[in-house]
């Protein structure tokens, strides 16, 4: 598995790509897309990235999104957009050349940017994972005039900084809330707070201009031969059950969707449960 930058839109942007070491190598094969969620990063896919590439004979690629991770700090909040997300990810697989046969796994909020590129892009993208998706169905997420304010001064600022570095990751994203204490794990989430200088401007910017309204949402839109799975932990505790049903429901009507439950899990089945969620992922993908 390799760790790379490459320049997209004249943002750095930081990638992991496994490529297949068995015999399940296949030039045909088609990449998978890994889009990670809110204060996330390409590191809670790390027990994923090899394994799903030997065992599905994919090129498996995860990306850092603009202000979370390793990817380039851009000072320009118009960059920030729900669009922008989804332009820079598909220039982003044009870059590495990937062209044809991709399918997107996502976890979270991710599901937004995963539902856009595959509107767009239907050509592309052949099928859709949303891993406990987040931002479909019954919220908005877009930050009212005083809180768009606030979040960009230095006083609020040092407060996120203080509270990310004490409680990420958070303890209800797992079943196992051991697994938020855990050295490894804590140290995969805080090294690009604690390194980048810039990562709390971009957070800011990123929570002011970043709208994932449900109501942009274009149901009718959607293509209907793009294959759909919604993976979710049994005991999620922060995107609830009825809200996930809900986007099952709107989406089967649709496209041909499927729906399975992790039990033991919570928000983050690819930290907590890997190996399950990896097979689940492989059945999906060959049927």
């Amino acid at each position: 598995m390799t760790s790379e930058f490459v320049s997209v839109l004249g943002v750095r942007v930081h990638y992991n790509l496994a490529v297949p070491t068995n015999e399940n190598r296949s030039e045909e094969s088609g990449t998978v897309l890994l889009i990670h969620g809110f204060l996330s990063s390409t590191f809670t896919w790390q027990k994923c990235l090899q394994p799903l590439a030997d065992q599905t004979g994919y090129r498996v690629l995860a990306y850092d999104r603009l202000g979370f991770g390793f990817t380039e700090r851009i000072l320009d909040g118009e960059r920030y957009t729900r669009k922008q997300e989804e332009v820079l990810a598909l220039e982003l697989l044009s870059q590495l050349n990937i062209s044809r046969n991709v399918h997107l796994v996502s976890n979270s909020s991710g599901a937004v940017i995963a539902f856009d590129m595959a509107l767009s892009r239907s050509d592309l993208i052949q099928s859709i994972i949303y891993i406990a998706p987040y931002g479909l169905a019954s919220v908005s997420h877009a930050a009212g005039p005083i809180s768009r304010y606030l979040i960009g001064t230095k006083p609020v600022q040092a407060l996120m900084k203080f509270g990310l570095t004490h409680f990420l990751p958070f303890k209800n994203a797992y079943y196992n809330t051991d697994l938020a204490k855990d050295e490894t794990i804590r140290e995969g989430y805080l090294k690009p707070i604690r390194d980048d200088p810039l990562f709390l401007q971009g957070l800011a910017l990123f929570t002011q201009h970043h709208d994932q309204s449900a109501s942009e949402i274009k149901w009718t839109e959607v293509d209907r031969k793009q294959k759909v799975l919604i993976i979710v932990g049994e005991q999620d505790k922060i995107v609830s059950k009825e809200n996930t049903q809900e986007f099952y429901r709107m989406l089967k009507q649709y496209q041909h969707t499927e729906y399975v439950n992790i039990t033991h899990c919570g928000h983050l089945p690819q930290e907590e449960r890997p190996d399950e969620l990896i097979e689940i992922i492989c059945q999906f993908l060959k049927s």
